[in-house]
């Protein structure tokens, strides 16, 4: 992981999830039970695949924050995230696909 210009906060929280994971695979690891050692390993799975689409999508947010508000072209922003243009251009759907969810979610809501 690169952590040029990553904040304290994000290092310390990025931290704690390692040791939660090392965590949990030595409880997966130590149950006698092989039954539900494959149930935390699957559940192990899911919520890593829940937690990995998460962070895809904030960083498609970070990216589409850069976009908007230094009001750069898609090549420009590939150019400063280190990306190609058809990346860029991924990135920013995919932060305007979470926003309607995200705005979707808070209507429900209410």
């Amino acid at each position: 992981m690169t952590k040029e210009g990553v904040s304290e906060a994000v290092l310390s929280a990025l931290a704690d999830l390692d040791h939660a994971f090392d965590a949990a695979l030595s409880a997966i690891d130590a149950d006698p039970d092989h039954n539900r050692a494959y149930s935390g390993a699957t559940e192990l799975v899911e919520t890593l695949r829940r937690l990995f689409e998460a962070s895809a999508d904030q960083r498609a947010l970070a990216a589409a924050r850069i976009f908007e508000h230094e009001r750069m072209s898609l090549a420009g922003l590939a150019d400063r995230i280190g990306v190609s243009k058809a990346r860029a251009a991924q990135l920013i759907k995919t932060a305007k696909d979470a926003n309607e969810q995200r705005g979707n979610a808070t209507e429900g809501n209410r």
